[in-house]
């Protein structure tokens, strides 16, 4: 009897937290649920082998493609935020900024060898003034690149201009790169 109450309070958070503005729920779940989540994904969306680029583009598209758009307005990072914010993207099909962010790194790191890290600061990519914004940045060889399939998605005209992008092209867009704050996977 208590298992079936357990299961049945989870199962009751997941659906609640999928139509939650702001969406909450995963800290509940742990790790097994984020790499069976990004196991998945990959598996079905890509092969295991081939160009790691190919795959990148491939999972960024999925994101894009796939997942919409809900706005979080009381983001607070927090130790594990980043998993958390990725489950609730792969559960719900649906999130913010932060959870794009999140959703697209753990694929991307899954994918490569790569550095991967999601970026927490400001764009005016969406509108002029300066808005809180995530990202992910991807390290090849000796140089960051922006992938942002949020911005990528929903930004006028941009379609593919955010993937794979130098930073130094996109200063403008984010701020300059300045007082962000940076989230290694």
């Amino acid at each position: 009897m208590l298992k079936k109450f357990v299961l049945l309070a989870l199962v009751i958070s997941i659906v609640a937290a999928c139509f939650s503005p702001a969406i909450t729920y995963a800290k509940v779940l742990d790790n097994t649920s984020l790499d069976k989540h990004v196991e998945k994904i990959v598996n079905n969306k890509v092969k295991l082998s081939g160009n790691v680029k190919k795959k990148l583009r491939k999972l960024f598209n999925y994101i894009e493609k796939n997942y919409n758009y809900i706005r979080t307005t009381d983001f607070k990072t927090y130790d594990g935020w980043a998993g958390d914010y990725a489950l609730d993207m792969y559960s719900c099909k649906k999130g913010s900024c932060y959870h794009f962010a999140a959703a697209y790194a753990f694929l991307a790191k899954k994918v490569s060898k790569y550095k991967v890290r999601i970026v927490v600061g400001k764009t005016n990519g969406f509108t002029e003034v300066l808005q809180d914004h995530a990202w992910v940045e991807i390290k090849i060889n000796s140089r960051w690149y922006i992938c942002d399939p949020n911005m990528d998605k929903y930004a006028e005209k941009s379609s593919g201009k955010y993937f794979l992008k130098k930073r130094n092209d996109l200063k403008k867009t984010y701020d300059n790169f300045e007082n962000v704050k940076y989230f290694n996977l």
